[in-house]
């Protein structure tokens, strides 16, 4: 009986840990998984990458590629908080076309598109955020979805950012006009002036900036 008793431990522990190693483990798995099934799809196209630096300056050294990587991961986090699926058009350093960048969110059936820049000036007095759309004469809805989605974005970054607003333009860019769904290019700040450009390269600044695209998208997708 003693023999059978020893056996059983011996037999029943190892599992009985397991057990309770896997729950604990479990939340963390599943903090993850955020987006509920039949959430909609939001595309992050950071932009550049690779052989592509974009805007860069030299004092400080910085490079747009950088921050729009930075910034797109940011805006990711907060909309996987908010319970939107989301796919990026690129999530490493890597130089991904624009007809690659279209195919991505097109073949993903996303619901929205948000290409994130920064932009660049000869004059280092440039400053502010402004959002492009399209205007698609082809597809009047979409245009029209495409200048609310940017309207929305606008005015939550500028409350996050107390940044100058340079407001919502009409756009001719190839990501923006090739993709099937509402698309927008945010252009957050200028690189080329040195006091914003030192505001860009910190995580508090582009944490704020993050959560004001987030919160556009979810203002728009909700109240339209």
């Amino acid at each position: 009986m003693i023999y059978k008793l020893v056996v059983f431990i011996a037999l029943f522990l190892p599992l009985a840990q397991i057990t309770a190693a896997r729950k604990e483990k479990s939340p963390a798995i599943a903090s993850y998984v955020t987006a509920p099934s039949g959430a909609p799809t939001i595309i992050l196209d950071a932009g550049h990458g690779g052989t592509d630096m974009g805007a860069r300056s030299k004092a400080p050294y910085c490079e747009e590629k950088r921050m729009c990587l930075q910034t797109a991961r940011l805006v990711r986090k907060y909309l996987n908080q908010l319970g939107y699926h989301v796919v990026m058009t690129r999530n490493s350093d890597a130089f991904v076309s624009l007809p690659n960048r279209v195919e991505i969110a097109n073949q993903a059936s996303g619901d929205l598109f948000v290409s994130v820049h920064f932009n660049s000036s000869r004059s280092p007095m440039a400053q502010g955020i402004e959002i492009f759309f399209c205007d698609g004469k082809e597809d009047r809805v979409r245009s029209q979805s495409s200048r609310k989605l940017a309207s929305a974005i606008l005015g939550r970054v500028i409350r996050r950012t107390m940044a100058n607003s340079r407001g919502v333009k009409k756009g001719n860019f190839y990501v923006i006009r090739e993709t099937a769904m509402p698309a927008v290019l945010v252009e957050g700040g200028f690189i080329s002036n040195p006091e914003e450009r030192s505001a860009l390269r910190t995580r508090e600044y582009q944490e704020k900036l993050a959560r004001g695209i987030a919160d556009g998208v979810d203002h728009f997708l909700k109240k339209g």
